[in-house]
């Protein structure tokens, strides 16, 4: 009895061995595979958007680079990966060329979206992938009634 006992132990042990080596395997092959969307930015000095108020930020700039040639889908999501708005239904994405779209921070039927932190995915059709890129975009609404001073940065030098 006790001899059984040992002996699925040492199956199970050796099973989980197996599948350990794998997982590594398939992390290791993974890690070498090259990145199909790459060099995201966001925004052209912060990733905050305000889309309404005195001092809004009318629309962010998204620009990134796919470095193989793709058709493609360009979607903004909210952090649970549910669908705000489509900003390219079937975009052609040319290899190493970076491709820039801009979002006003409303959903499909031109409502502003509540404050949060929204991010980029890239379906690529050729792929049959989905990528979620790096960076968020955080949006933010402009307080009703407070007294704000709307700043300018200058890229300018002072000297």
């Amino acid at each position: 009895m006790s001899r059984r006992k040992v002996d699925a132990g040492a199956v199970v042990f050796a099973l989980l061995v197996v599948a350990t080596v794998a997982a590594f395997a398939y992390a290791q092959r993974a890690k070498r595979d090259p990145l199909l969307v790459d060099k995201v930015t966001i925004g052209k000095r912060s990733s905050v958007l305000v889309p309404e108020g005195p001092c809004a930020k009318r629309h962010i700039r998204i620009r990134f680079r796919t470095t193989t040639t793709n058709k493609g889908k360009v979607e903004i999501i909210r952090p649970g990966g549910e669908l705000v708005r489509v900003l390219a239904p079937h975009a052609f994405l040319k290899r190493y060329h970076f491709h820039t779209f801009h979002w006003d921070g409303k959903n499909e039927d031109g409502v502003v979206q509540p404050p949060g932190r929204y991010r980029l995915r890239v379906i690529l059709e050729d792929e049959g992938r989905s990528l979620t890129t790096p960076g968020v975009i955080r949006l933010h609404k402009h307080p009703a009634g407070a007294v704000v001073r709307c700043f300018k940065m200058s890229t300018k030098g002072s000297g």
